[in-house]
This record gives C-alpha cells, sequence and structure tokens, in this order.
C-alpha cells in the first residue's frame, strides 16, 4: 500500500482504539496519541529507502532493506514487540498515548499490507508469507478505494468523539 492509503488506516485505527479504551481527553494528549497513530502507520516502511520513513532515516532504511529484505522484519511481531518495549521504555506524561497510538498505526501498515498481493512475513525469520484472502495491488483503483473509506470510516470515529461527544 501507499503512504496515504497507511496514513488514513493509521488514523481510522487511532480513532477506533480511542473509541475502546476511551482514550485521552486533554487536547495535548489526543495530539500525542493521533500524532503517533499516523507516525507508526508509516515506521513500518523503514525498510524501503524510498518510502517517507526511508527517506527520513536513509542509511538505516538502507541497511534494513540490504540486511534483511522488503516487509519481513518491520512487518512482523518482532517490530510489534520492539515498539512496544521502546514506547514502554519511556517515561513522561505521554507514554501511555505514545504506546497506543504508536501500536494502533503499526498494526493497520500490517494489516494494510497483508491485504497486498506480495503479503508480508508476520512470523520473521519464519520465511512464511501472510495474506488476505482478499488483496489488492498497490497502487490500484481498489487501493485508492480503501483509502477513501478509511479516511470516511476516520473522520465518522473523529466527528463521534469529538465533535457529537457520543
Amino acid at each position: 500500500m501507499k503512504g496515504n492509503t497507511h496514513l488514513m488506516g493509521g488514523l481510522a485505527a487511532a480513532a477506533l482504539v480511542n473509541e475502546w479504551i476511551d482514550g485521552p481527553a486533554s487536547l495535548d494528549h489526543q495530539l500525542v496519541f493521533y500524532g503517533a497513530g499516523l507516525l507508526g502507520s508509516l515506521l513500518p516502511d523503514l525498510c524501503h529507502p524510498n518510502s517517507w520513513a526511508g527517506r527520513k532515516t536513509k542509511l538505516f532504511s538502507k541497511f534494513v532493506s540490504k540486511t534483511f529484505g522488503h516487509r519481513t522484519i518491520t512487518h512482523s511481531w518482532l517490530f510489534i514487540a520492539a515498539v512496544v518495549l521502546l514506547a514502554g521504555a519511556l517515561h513522561s506524561t505521554y507514554s501511555l498515548n505514545l504506546k497506543y497510538g504508536l501500536l494502533a498505526g503499526v498494526i493497520s501498515h500490517l494489516i494494510l499490507d497483508a491485504c497486498t498481493s506480495r503479503g508480508i512475513q508476520f512470523l520473521y525469520p519464519i520465511p512464511l508469507r501472510f495474506r488476505s484472502p482478499i488483496y489488492t495491488k498497490t497502487g490500484s483503483n481498489t487501493e485508492a478505494a480503501v483509502s477513501g473509506i478509511l479516511m470516511i470510516a476516520a473522520l465518522i470515529l473523529l466527528a463521534k468523539q469529538h465533535i457529537l461527544n457520543i
């Protein structure tokens, strides 16, 4: 999937998690939570030097890409565990907002990439690819429709939670 689809997925996932956990009340905590959801939605593509995350961490991205390949370690349970451990090691008033937001974004990224023809290696280092039975090609019209649906879902959840207060 492309970056804009991952961003919409991360925002929708963060809004859904916010609904489930009765998320942060204050504006600063909400900004950290949703910002972390957006960041987490792009982080797994550290393994792709031309992605947004890859361009921001060029040397590290090239190292990960050459060492592990695309959609392997950063699209696996190991990456989720690393995010949990690193976010859990932070001690600030925003720690939980950051942790849950990042997790929502990262997990949404993995689910979306599992819905592409290539799938992901979720059990890395076991070389097994996971792909949804319903999948699409990256950059296709179907992906554009998925991105639009995720945007609408995110807007509905955000409006429900922050405007309508229901």
